[in-house]
């Protein structure tokens, strides 16, 4: 296939997408782009409604009816759309699915996996099949972007880092696009050391200089991945500047949870935690399921179980 058309047409689109400026993404008309650049635009315009909690079901019909020669990729993005819908995947699409056959395919089977099945490995084992398939799938660049965010949740960085480093190997039109300029942000701001973060720090904060005004989505999860950078460099004056923007924007959407978990992390580190409880209950409120309310519930589980321990003794 041909490399991404980082460079013309669809860079600005390509940027605006793969760092969360969905705002801007839906406000794009796709007949003004070329016909070889429609399909993709179209895309990512579907995706980036449902990422804004949009209902696309009129693109959804203007896209069928403007590319019926694309049935594989309407398929997937109206499965995705209504699993998005009803939390479930009514049409079993994503359960069919064992070996992608293209990008959007392996990239939505995953997020399926991740987001309705709580089954990280099942995307990671998907992703790296598809990934793996050579040149036949060289320039289709967002599974692994995917596949570094999935190890890093995971805690695993060598394999994080692996995929990264196989990405350094592919064309050199693949490490001008914006998805490793991503990827390199990610594995920086995880290795640590100060210039890694600040170099990670510099690229968000670039990003912050566009216009975001009409953004509140896009501007949040920026600011929140500052905020996290400068916990990382003990800047602690500048986190708290960080945090006055993001109460400013009154933001509730996705994210919102884990800004609250990073907060407890700043709570602890500058005020000795004495507002954790209040704020472990706003997690509870934003996300029951949170990650940091289920390893707090274990640690109190195991503390109860040691005091019950030696009282019996």
């Amino acid at each position: 296939m041909s490399a991404p058309p980082d460079s013309g047409e669809l860079f600005t689109i390509r940027n605006q997408f793969y760092t969360g400026q969905h705002t801007k993404v839906a406000a794009y008309d796709w007949a003004l782009f070329s016909p070889q650049a429609q399909l993709k635009v179209y895309e990512f315009q579907v995706r980036s409604a449902l990422a804004l909690a949009h209902d696309p079901a009129a693109l959804l019909g203007k896209g069928r009816a403007a590319f019926p020669e694309h049935p594989a990729l309407l398929a997937v993005l109206q499965a995705w759309s209504d699993v998005s819908a009803s939390g479930v995947d009514d049409a079993s699409y994503f359960a069919a699915v064992g070996d992608a056959a293209f990008e959007a395919q392996a990239v939505l089977a995953a997020l399926y996996l991740v987001k309705y099945r709580q089954d990280v490995d099942g995307a990671i084992s998907l992703l790296a099949r598809f990934s793996a398939r050579g040149t036949e799938n060289a320039l289709e660049l967002e599974p692994h972007l995917l596949l570094v965010q999935l190890h890093l949740h995971k805690e695993n960085f060598a394999e994080a880092s692996r995929v990264y480093q196989r990405f350094q190997t592919l064309p050199f039109d693949a490490r001008d696009d914006i998805i490793y300029h991503v990827m390199e942000s990610w594995i920086n701001s995880v290795k640590g050391q100060a210039d890694n973060i600040s170099n990670a720090y510099y690229f968000y904060d670039e990003l912050l200089s566009s216009d975001f005004d009409d953004d509140v989505q896009g501007r949040f999860h920026n600011l929140s991945a500052l905020f996290v950078m400068t916990l990382q460099l003990k800047h602690f004056p500048e986190a708290q500047e960080i945090l006055d923007q993001v109460a400013a924007l009154d933001y509730r959407g996705t994210g919102a949870a884990n800004l609250v978990a990073n907060r407890i992390t700043y709570e602890y580190l500058t005020n000795n935690g004495a507002n954790v409880v209040a704020l472990l209950k706003e997690l509870a409120a934003a996300d029951p399921a949170h990650q940091l309310l289920t390893d707090f519930r274990e640690k109190n589980e195991r503390f109860d179980a040691i005091v019950e321990k030696y009282l019996v003794a």
